[in-house]
């Protein structure tokens, strides 16, 4: 009885742990893809309102930060980037 009493309370306090870490790493991960976003955007020089940035899709998103690591040449990867954003 003791050991089942021991392994519940070791499951309370490692899920929370557990939550939280998951958690970070999400966190980190949309802090990453922002910072590409970001950085894709002002290579471009594209300037977006806060609002129209907070519409864009995840298609939208995922589709500049692809972009923005293609061999294209810059013109044409502003220009890509560009038709995204007005989609």
């Amino acid at each position: 009885m003791k050991r089942i009493a021991t392994l519940a309370a070791a499951a309370l306090v490692a899920a929370p742990a557990a939550f939280a870490e998951q958690h970070m790493a999400e966190d980190e991960g949309m802090s990453m893809m922002q910072q590409r976003l970001e950085n894709a955007l002002a290579d471009c020089q594209a300037s977006l309102e806060e609002e129209d940035l907070m519409n864009l899709t995840l298609a939208q998103v995922s589709g500049i930060i692809i972009q923005s690591n293609s061999a294209d040449s810059n013109q044409d990867k502003c220009q890509k980037i560009e038709a995204l954003i007005q989609d």
